[in-house]
């Protein structure tokens, strides 16, 4: 078999292989999927306070137990709560107040300045291999 050929046939069975396993993790993820993800909102609520560990977990266990709430994460040095929930379902400000209920210390929620909101995903650095990658792909669809 000739040699361009033959790179031909394992550069084409290789894209195939890569789009069957693409495929398959994306079936895979949304398995058993009901939930539209548009409905989903990220929120967290800061402490004025550490929380000790014990009470973090409390915290944690009441929060994920509410409604529409699909999870919930303390991290009990920095004293916030950060969780998921389900538009549709529960409201920023039942959890909030359900968090007030469930400890002495003084919280609140976050709220997203115009600023931040407008430099997008706080996890990428200005000048990241991500970042770049987004304005590069950004450039290309506009």
């Amino acid at each position: 078999m000739r040699k361009p050929l033959k790179i031909l046939l394992i550069t084409t069975a290789t894209v195939m292989a890569l789009f069957i396993v693409l495929v398959v993790h994306i079936q895979l993820v949304t398995k058993n999927s009901t939930k539209h993800l548009a409905n989903i909102q990220l929120a967290r609520i800061d402490f004025d306070a550490p929380l000790d560990a014990t009470e973090g977990n409390a915290i944690r266990s009441g929060v994920a137990s509410l409604a529409g709430v699909q999870h919930a994460q303390v991290n009990a040095q920095v004293g916030n709560l950060v969780y998921s929930y389900d538009r549709a379902v529960q409201d920023q400000a039942a959890v909030l107040a359900a968090v007030q209920g469930m400890t002495d210390l003084p919280c609140h929620a976050l709220v997203v300045t115009a600023e931040a909101a407008a430099n997008g995903c706080p996890a990428m650095t200005e000048g990241g291999l991500q970042d770049r990658l987004g304005k590069w792909i950004a450039g290309l669809l506009n």
